[in-house]
């Protein structure tokens, strides 16, 4: 059986009843629908569902990847690293 953790979090006490109820409805306890978002952001790589903002400037979305800073190559190397890191942890239950 695999490691287990407990991570807490705060959530606005309305939209936890809310989330709850439709979780209740599905079939699925809140612990489930966690294990499920996080399943998925492992098996995906990304957030699974689309995140937009109204506040985002489109100038800045058209960036020559040449214009990019080193802290924001060093991050996108640094993701790179993570998701590798992931992928030896989970093959690693394969073998």
């Amino acid at each position: 059986m695999a490691k287990t953790e407990v991570y807490q979090i705060r959530l606005d006490s309305d939209e936890k009843k809310l989330a709850f109820a439709v979780f209740r409805q599905l079939g699925l306890t809140p612990a489930q629908a966690i294990r499920m978002f996080f399943r998925q952001v492992v098996l995906t790589q990304s957030i699974p569902f689309q995140i937009e903002s109204k506040s985002i400037q489109p100038s800045l979305l058209h960036t020559p990847v040449s214009d990019k800073s080193a802290t924001v190559a060093e991050n996108e190397e640094n993701h790179h690293d993570i998701f590798t890191e992931l992928d030896q942890i989970l093959n690693s239950d394969k073998k």
